[in-house]
C-alpha cells in the first residue's frame, strides 16, 4: 500500500516544478548548442491536456529523454535502467531531472520489488495529469533499428486506468528520435511526434482478456513508432543499408521533388532507400551480395586514403578553389588557436573519459553532463586567474564572455578543417594516384546507378 511519506518524498515528480522549470532554461540552452541543428515534427499531435505517456525509441542513453523533454516543452517523469543510478551524484542529477529507476533481473532479483514503488509513483504522476516517459524497447541499441517492444507501457497504462475506472483518458505518444552522429557534438537531432494512442479504446478487451490487451497495445505502439524513425530490419546487411541510405540522398530528394536539401527531406529519402533495399533484398538476394562486395571495395579505398563521400561526390576540386579555401583557413587560424588554448581542458578531458566507456551510446551523455556541470567551473576558475593578472574588471569580463564563444567557434572551424582536409586528400589523390582516384569515382558512379535501379524497381512495384 502506498505510504504518504513516499508521496511527499517524490512530490516534485508528480507536481509541476518551478525549480525544474527555471534551471531547465540553462540546460536547454546548452542542449541547443550541443547540436548543430534540432528539427522537431508533429508537436501538433501532442494533446494540450490530460496524462500522457511518451514512448520514444532508445538509441543514445541520457540524450534520448533530453531530446523529448526539451523539444515538447513538458515536464516528463522518465523511467530508466536502474544501473545508471549506482553513483549517488549521478542518481541525484537523474532524480532532479525527473528520471526514476526501473530494475531488471540483471540488477538482482532482490531489487525487482522496487519496481512496485516506481510504478506507483508513475501512476501518481498520471493521476496528477502529468506526463511519463518510457522507452518501450527497455534498452538502447547501437543500430538504427527498433528492438522488440516490452510490456512496460501497457502494464503502466492499464494499471493506472484500471485504478481510476478508465476515466484518466491516458494517451500514448510515439516518438521517433534520429541523430546524425551519436557520439559527437554538433550533429543533427531530429525528433518526430506521432499520433496519440488512446488507452481507453482497449478497455473492453482489457477487462475480458488482460494479456491479449497488453499485446494489442504493444503492437499498436510498434506500428505507430516504426514510421517515425530510421528502422533498418536487415541485420546481415545492416552496414550496407546504413552506408547506402546516405549515399545518394541529394539526388533522391531531387528525383522525388521533395524540395530543399534539408533534414526533413533527407529523412523522407532515407525511408525510401531503406524500403527499396528491403524489397530488393527479398527478391534478389544474390544481386544484393554483389552490390555489397562493390560497396565493401569502395569503403576500403575510402578508408585507405581517409576520404569521405562528401569529398568524392564534389564534381570539381580545382587548385584555385582549394588555394582560396586555404587562405580562409589561415585567416581563421588565430581564432581557432585562441579558442583551442582556452578550451583545452573542457574539450579534451571528456574525450579521455569516454575512452574508458565501452558502450559508445553513453559517450554523448558523458560529454553533455560534463558541459552542464563541469565546464562552468573551469571557466570561472580561468577567469579568476586571468583577473588576478590583468587587474582590470572589464578586460576580465570580456575574457569570461570570450571563453564559451571562442570554444564554440573553434569547434565550428574544426568542422570546416575536417572537410577542408578531406578535399585536399581527394585533390592529391587525383594528382598522384590517378588510377585509384578513377577507380573510386567509377565505383561511386556504379553504386549510384545500382541504387537508382533498386529505387526505380521499388517505385514501380
Amino acid at each position: 500500500m502506498e505510504k504518504q511519506i513516499d508521496l511527499n518524498k517524490y512530490r516534485h515528480l508528480y507536481k509541476f516544478s518551478w525549480t525544474w522549470k527555471i534551471l531547465s532554461y540553462y540546460v536547454i540552452f546548452l542542449h541547443k548548442l550541443f547540436y548543430k541543428n534540432i528539427i522537431v515534427e508533429g508537436l501538433e499531435n501532442i494533446p494540450k491536456d490530460g496524462p500522457l505517456i511518451f514512448a520514444p525509441n532508445h538509441q543514445n542513453a541520457l540524450m534520448d529523454p533530453l531530446a523529448v523533454l526539451f523539444t515538447c516543452n513538458r515536464q516528463i517523469v522518465f523511467m530508466a535502467r536502474a544501473d545508471v543510478f549506482k553513483n549517488k551524484f549521478i542518481a541525484s542529477i537523474l532524480h532532479f531531472l525527473k528520471i526514476i529507476p526501473v530494475f531488471r533481473i540483471r540488477d538482482g532479483k532482490e531489487n525487482l520489488a522496487n519496481n512496485d514503488i516506481t510504478f506507483n509513483i508513475a501512476v501518481k504522476v498520471l493521476e496528477s495529469k502529468q506526463n511519463v516517459g518510457i522507452f518501450p524497447e527497455a534498452k538502447h541499441t547501437n543500430k538504427r533499428r527498433l528492438l522488440d517492444l516490452k510490456k512496460g507501457i501497457p502494464r503502466l497504462a492499464f494499471l493506472a486506468e484500471e485504478k481510476n475506472n478508465f476515466e484518466l483518458e491516458i494517451k500514448i505518444i510515439p516518438v521517433g528520435i534520429y541523430y546524425s552522429n551519436y557520439n559527437k557534438m554538433r550533429g543533427v537531432l531530429h525528433v518526430r511526434y506521432g499520433n496519440p494512442i488512446k488507452v481507453s479504446d482497449l478497455k473492453n478487451e482489457y477487462l475480458n482478456t488482460p494479456q491479449k490487451a497488453y499485446l494489442t497495445l504493444r503492437d499498436r505502439i510498434e506500428e505507430e513508432l516504426r514510421p517515425l524513425m530510421i528502422d533498418i530490419r536487415s541485420l546481415e546487411l545492416y552496414d550496407m543499408y546504413e552506408s547506402l541510405r546516405t549515399f545518394n540522398v541529394k539526388n533522391l530528394i531531387r528525383k522525388f521533388k521533395f524540395g530543399k536539401i534539408n533534414q526533413l527531406n533527407k529523412f523522407k529519402a532515407d525511408k525510401i532507400t531503406i524500403k527499396a533495399l528491403e524489397t530488393y533484398e527479398k527478391e534478389y538476394p544474390e544481386k544484393m551480395l554483389e552490390i555489397k562486395n562493390l560497396l565493401d571495395k569502395y569503403e576500403l579505398l575510402k578508408s585507405k586514403y581517409k576520404i569521405s563521400n562528401q569529398s568524392v561526390e564534389k564534381p570539381k576540386l580545382s587548385l584555385f578553389r582549394m588555394g582560396l579555401n586555404t587562405l580562409i583557413m589561415l585567416v581563421c587560424l588565430p581564432f581557432f588557436i585562441y579558442g583551442l588554448i582556452n578550451n583545452l581542458f573542457v574539450y579534451f578531458i571528456p574525450q579521455f573519459l569516454v575512452k574508458k566507456i565501452k558502450d559508445k551510446q553513453f559517450h554523448s551523455s558523458v560529454k553533455f553532463v560534463w558541459a552542464v556541470f563541469v565546464i562552468p567551473v573551469f571557466y570561472i576558475l580561468q577567469t579568476l586567474i586571468f583577473g588576478i593578472f590583468s587587474n582590470n574588471i572589464w578586460l576580465t569580463l570580456s575574457y569570461f564572455i570570450s571563453l564559451p564563444l571562442s570554444g564554440l567557434l573553434a569547434r565550428v572551424i574544426l568542422e570546416w578543417y575536417d572537410t577542408f582536409i578531406q578535399d585536399w586528400r581527394v585533390l592529391l589523390l587525383r594528382k598522384f594516384n590517378p588510377n585509384d582516384y578513377e577507380t573510386i569515382k567509377q565505383i561511386h558512379k556504379n553504386l549510384e546507378l545500382e541504387l537508382d535501379l533498386i529505387i526505380n524497381h521499388w517505385n514501380r512495384s
